[in-house]
């Protein structure tokens, strides 16, 4: 009955997404149709992941314990298990900024309108593809504009604990002096186990950790693996704290 349940709600949350963007996908191609509208258009994603989570009865919350400047520049770093972190990122983030992610999510017709416009895919099995990514994303550093990347590189497998980073984002912060502001996802994978629905989904609380900034000012390349292994440690440790048997 239970899995039932799961799977019931699963179905009802995917209804949710996929009407709710019908609903929005014309304002949508509007606002990404020019750069400079595109912050409206990361902010209608906002009312999106709010009209979706909330029907669902998954209800998020933020503790900050430094707030982000909106008026800085920065590399957000968060912990990859399930989708849900691109909408409670979105939608708890009070700073404007790009994700960057793996191709894969370009591919899928609902995401892939923003992968091929304020958002930056990356292709990881392609040397020259991933470095044309990195420019990307270095451009919008340089423009001022605030961009997410989940280090691990992708959701695994077997979550938790949290996979090896990858050295992309901190290459990214020391390149361009930007500090990293970790992030701590500790429920969204219990909420949607394995990143998808196959397991269906469980409503309930989600919350959101953004710790205090990591700086990078003054760090060259040779200290790119010591920056990571911070970063990694900060969001393990808070991490671990909610999730104690884990």
């Amino acid at each position: 009955m239970f899995k039932f349940l799961r799977f019931a709600w699963a179905i009802w949350f995917l209804t949710l997404f996929i009407i709710i963007f019908i609903i929005l996908y014309i304002p949508f191609r509007i606002l990404l149709s020019k750069k400079e509208w595109y912050p409206a258009a990361h902010n209608l994603r906002k009312l999106w992941a709010y009209c979706i989570l909330y029907p669902s009865l998954i209800f998020p919350s933020v503790y900050f314990e430094e707030k982000p400047d909106k008026n800085k520049t920065y590399i957000f770093c968060s912990n990859h298990f399930s989708y849900l972190d691109i909408i409670i990122t979105n939608l708890m983030l009070p700073n404007y900024f790009n994700f960057m992610a793996k191709d894969e999510l370009a591919k899928i017709p609902v995401f892939g309108i923003f992968f091929r416009t304020i958002d930056i895919s990356v292709n990881r099995q392609n040397n020259r593809e991933s470095h044309q990514a990195f420019i990307m994303a270095s451009e919008r550093l340089k423009e001022g504009t605030s961009v997410l990347i989940f280090p691990e590189g992708g959701i695994h497998k077997n979550v938790p604990p949290m996979a090896k980073f990858k050295a992309g984002a901190f290459r990214l912060a020391i390149d361009n002096q930007i500090p990293i502001i970790p992030i701590t996802l500790p429920d969204n994978w219990k909420r949607l186990p394995g990143g998808g629905l196959d397991n269906g989904l469980t409503p309930g609380r989600i919350r959101m950790v953004v710790h205090r900034e990591v700086n990078t000012v003054g760090l060259n390349l040779e200290r790119k693996d010591e920056l990571k292994a911070k970063v990694f440690s900060i969001i393990d440790a808070e991490f671990r704290k909610f999730n104690p048997t884990v």
